[in-house]
């Protein structure tokens, strides 16, 4: 962890052997084919990768669906390719705030959690720019799926029991 609240290198190797596990659960749960991340690749930035409009100080991931070029659109005009915005800042002053949990289970729950929006905007035709009202719905959901996924597995029931989804959402993600 650096000063500034930015990832150091190896919080993203971190961060990366977490995004493998939360790929694998993920895919297991929902019956996904061995290359579904390979055929439909997310990306996962973080606070240094993109700019200020990115950033939000209250969450510590949010989905940002990328707009396609225009040549590259579907006929549908629905997004196909997704980011995952890790909040460097939020996710580090989580840790500082209880020295009992660590960045390998936060990332590995906040990892999961937005890989299930992801699965769910892509082969569930959840829409991603919903309502307000069906955003928070959305948010109990992946959050019950999260946590049925997620329990028993290293230290992540106090993580699911302490960040619940909350109303008044106007992106997905999780709360800090």
């Amino acid at each position: 962890m650096t000063g500034r609240g930015l990832f150091t290198p190896s919080d993203l190797v971190t961060i990366t052997r977490a995004a493998f596990l939360a790929e694998k659960l993920t895919a297991d749960h929902f019956s996904l084919a061995d290359d579904e991340w390979k055929r439909n690749p997310y990306t996962v930035l973080t606070r240094k990768e993109v700019s200020d409009s990115f950033y939000q100080h209250d969450v510590f991931a949010h989905v940002v669906c990328r707009v396609p070029e225009p040549m590259r659109q579907t006929r549908t005009g629905l997004c196909e390719d997704f980011a995952i915005v890790l909040q460097d800042p939020a996710i580090l002053r989580a840790l500082l705030r209880n020295t009992s949990r660590d960045l390998w289970t936060l990332a590995l729950f906040i990892l999961t959690h937005e890989l299930i929006h992801i699965v769910r905007f892509r082969k569930f035709g959840v829409d991603f720019f919903a309502s307000t009202k069906d955003r928070d719905e959305e948010e109990r959901v992946v959050y019950d799926i999260t946590a049925r996924i997620l329990r028993g597995v290293s230290n992540t029931n106090e993580l699911i029991e302490l960040y619940r989804p909350f109303s008044g959402t106007d992106v997905y993600q999780i709360t800090v």
